[in-house]
């Protein structure tokens, strides 16, 4: 850690000067890290503010790797709480956009050629602007519309930086404070920096969204922007120009009718993902989607994405099954099913909160029941029992809610549990079909024919002339019972040596008090049994002394 801070020392000053500046100084100071960095004096106004609003004035003023940080953070609603998880949702990529100088040396540098010799077009003002890159219309030689996504100059080896300090930073305040520990901070910042580092290869992200545009082909009233891998690498993405209205704003002006036809539209689409498909864009946010002029639907922007086992999608279409159908029971056992605990669980109080919780949406019209907020609060509860669901189905919870945010301006009306039944019947019913159901016999099969085949070859390694040979070596158990002898022997030994001192104390006393003389007063009794008396004492002070349990 020591030489972390002294190769990164202008960071780590930048960073714990935020920390005191916003509020925060009492984690530098916990951390002894106060010595550090030279006294910095806090903003007096953020004292009134709660400690979930300083976290985001922190991740504000660091920058675009702590800025992307807290928005992917902002999707584990079961590892991190609530109040911090809403003022994470309210970071924003509010970054100022570089210049096209430095876009055409990245251009250059990246594809070999200057971008006048590569671009028949490039427009030097930015259509979009993000903390990673940013996004320039353009147009190939061939006169096609694209979309040219350029990543920052150097962002990459910025965000290595930070994202070593924060793990440095992490593992140090789980080592020295117990509410970070608790959180298990270090597991999500790892958790994240993983996200984050995908993001930072456009290549990724083709990939992605070339995927999606296979899932979809079928489906013509969903369009994909198709990839130019020519004009793509790890720091470019060369794609094609959507022409549509933003959905935002196609919002504010389409006849309710229109709207209704998108909403739906808009559901099926990302269902087909979820369920079907199993693989969903993670981020579908209003400036991610499009409305073309001919009401089709455009999707772009696939650096967050979502994947489901094919278990966990059943479980999720049993889910929306057992949510239609009221039955809590099932919603239980699948929400224990899917989650794991490093910590035994009090199934009683948990079975108990997640009761209460469905059964406040019992009462509520279908229609009117929030799956995303449904889904939110069960993450709520693995929070509170310190239950670690799937990375994927946290980031589903957040997608579903974005979904039911874009639906409240397209159609109040429209329930997304109605809309996610079929889709969750549609799977059970592929689960039973003949063909599935002789697919996972022959995987159980392969699996079995697995272990038996491991099994066997444990077995013949303690085998032997067909019988089985146990040795079981215990070598304390001679040096146990050697030295239980030696306490019993001792034991026995002070034993005898009392009852020798009780009788000779019973023969003095005896001859003290009595007159009648017989051949065992003539002997000298007393003279012989203190003798031996302190000869048997002094052999037991003996032995205790030379085996060292005095």
């Amino acid at each position: 850690m020591i030489g972390k801070r002294l190769k990164y020392a202008q960071r780590y000053q930048e960073i714990l000067t935020a920390l005191l500046k916003n509020g925060l100084g009492f984690v530098v100071k916990d951390l002894g890290l106060l010595g550090f960095k030279r006294k910095a004096e806090a903003d007096s106004t953020m004292y009134s503010k709660s400690i979930a609003e300083r976290i985001r004035s922190v991740l504000e003023e660091l920058g675009p790797t702590f800025v992307k940080l807290g928005q992917l953070a902002s999707t584990r609603v079961d590892l991190i709480p609530e109040n911090i998880i809403k003022e994470l949702e309210k970071l924003q990529d509010n970054v100022a956009p570089i210049p096209f100088s430095d876009v055409e040396k990245i251009i250059k540098k990246e594809l070999g050629q200057p971008a006048n010799d590569l671009f028949l077009e490039v427009n030097d003002r930015p259509i979009a602007s993000a903390s990673i890159g940013q996004v320039h219309y353009g147009k190939l030689p061939t006169g096609q519309e694209v979309a040219i996504k350029v990543q920052r100059p150097n962002i990459e080896e910025k965000i290595d930086i930070d994202l070593q300090i924060l793990s440095d930073l992490t593992n140090l305040m789980e080592e020295k404070l117990e509410w970070a520990n608790n959180y298990r901070i270090s597991e999500i910042v790892e958790e994240v920096s993983r996200s984050l580092r995908l993001e930072l290869d456009y290549t990724v992200e083709a990939w992605n969204g070339e995927k999606i545009a296979r899932q979809l082909k079928e489906h013509p009233n969903y369009i994909i922007p198709s990839i130019h891998w020519e004009y793509t690498t790890k720091r470019i993405l060369t794609m094609d120009y959507i022409s549509g209205t933003r959905l935002r704003d196609y919002a504010k002006n389409a006849s309710e009718a229109e709207k209704k036809l998108v909403a739906k539209q808009f559901v099926e689409c990302m269902f087909q993902q979820i369920f079907i498909d199993g693989f969903f864009h993670g981020d579908p946010h209003p400036g991610n989607l499009f409305v073309l002029p001919d009401k089709r639907m455009a999707l772009i922007d696939f650096g967050m994405i979502g994947r489901l086992s094919p278990s966990m999608k059943n479980d999720l279409a049993s889910v929306i099954i057992a949510l239609k159908n009221r039955d809590i029971n099932e919603v239980i056992f699948l929400f224990l099913k899917l989650g794991q605990s490093s910590e035994p669980i009090d199934n009683d109080q948990i079975y108990a909160d997640i009761e209460v919780l469905i059964e406040m949406n019992m009462d509520i019209p279908l229609q009117q029941i929030s799956l995303a907020n449904l889904i939110n609060n069960l993450m709520e509860i693995s929070f509170k029992y310190r239950v670690r669901m799937p990375a994927d189905l946290t980031i589903l919870a957040k997608t579903l809610l974005t979904m039911e945010g874009i639906l409240s301006h397209l159609d109040k009306d429209l329930s997304i549990i109605d809309m996610a039944h079929p889709f969750g019947e549609k799977l059970i019913r592929e689960r039973l079909k003949p063909s599935k159901i002789m697919k996972e016999t022959r995987n159980k099969l392969r699996e079995i024919q697995t272990f038996l085949t491991q099994l066997m070859k444990s077995g013949s390694s303690i085998t032997k002339d067909g019988k089985i040979h146990v040795e079981i070596s215990v070598p304390e158990v001679k040096n146990l019972s050697k030295k239980l002898d030696r306490v019993t022997n001792q034991l026995s030994f002070s034993i005898i040596l009392l009852a020798f001192s009780i009788m000779m104390v019973g023969l003095v006393v005896g001859a003290s008090i009595s007159n009648v003389k017989t051949f065992l007063w003539n002997f000298p009794v007393v003279e012989v049994g203190g003798v031996v008396a302190t000869l048997m004492f002094l052999w037991l002070l003996f032995s205790i002394l030379k085996h060292g349990k005095f």
